[in-house]
């Protein structure tokens, strides 16, 4: 005790000096933190970037608190008190949060997805996810969603993979379709058959927004089996054949994503019909 007492400025000095040193060290860990997780919520650290923040502020709240207390306590003439105040408290703050730390489960690798009675089981690079946003690890909707670079396939994070498109996994039903296949199944008969383009059918369907309003025209582009079903469906916007939602039966799932009316063909759609095989439960 005599060496505490003996000591005791040294320690409140030490006290005011690790929370100074602290300070710039919390933020930068929150900082660095709060953004991976804003960004990456998907991603397996984003648990432990949780902890990093709640537990940098934590030691930074706990080493304000120590060095105004041991300060109060060697005005107080409580020597011995004051110094073991700024041992404690430090050396509680850096053990304890290296061992809660440990006790941290990282988050799951693959988030469990389903479409119809499969289940697939997407890597947590795939799963779409907007800045800030919390992501179910198990969901029961029928169908999902992935995201990821095209041609490429590779998902968020990887290397060479900055512009994310989002592609859609649906059952073949119709109550599971997206609003494009919908329209073309429910406006089919009053389509008008247009000229052959890129290898694709196209149609025309004329409709007016409100009543009274001006006529619009939707052009699709579509490929029927010998049967007369579709396989695939093409909608551009506005004309452009650079912005187009491509809609391709594989299987017995339908692909939806957006690229160029160029971009997309039957070679791309076995690529991604191979990916998502690879994440589906055997």
């Amino acid at each position: 005790m005599e060496f505490l007492r003996s000591r005791a400025k040294t320690f409140v000095v030490i006290g005011w000096v690790f929370f100074a040193v602290s300070i710039p060290i919390s933020l930068s860990i929150s900082v660095g933190a709060g953004i991976s997780r804003f960004y990456f919520p998907t991603h397996p650290g984003a648990t432990l970037n949780a902890f990093d923040a709640r537990a940098s502020n934590l030691v930074l709240v706990a080493g304000a608190l120590a060095a105004v207390a041991s300060s109060i306590a060697l005005a107080l003439k409580f020597r011995a008190t004051a110094s073991l105040l700024v041992l404690v408290t430090w050396g509680a703050a850096i053990a304890g949060t290296q061992v809660a730390r440990s006790f941290v489960k990282p988050g799951p690798e693959y988030f469990e997805r389903h479409v119809g009675s499969e289940v697939f089981f997407v890597p947590w690079q795939y799963v779409p996810a907007g800045p800030g946003a919390s992501v179910r690890e198990v969901s029961n909707e029928n169908g999902f969603s992935a995201a990821l670079c095209l041609p490429s396939l590779k998902g968020r994070a990887e290397n060479d993979c900055t512009f994310i498109r989002q592609l859609s996994v649906l059952p073949d039903g119709e109550s599971t379709a997206d609003f494009d296949l919908k329209n073309w199944r429910r406006h089919r008969i009053e389509m008008s058959p247009g000229p052959d383009r890129s290898g694709y059918q196209s149609f025309s369907l004329s409709y007016t927004a409100q009543p009274g309003g001006p006529t619009r025209i939707q052009r699709y582009l579509a490929r029927l089996n010998p049967d007369g079903q579709l396989t695939r469906l093409v909608v551009c916007r506005l004309e452009d054949e650079k912005s187009c939602r491509h809609h391709a039966l594989v299987g017995k799932y339908w692909l939806g994503y957006d690229a160029g009316l160029s971009e997309a063909d039957d070679a791309l759609d076995s690529k991604l019909a191979a990916l998502i095989e690879l994440w589906r439960r055997k």
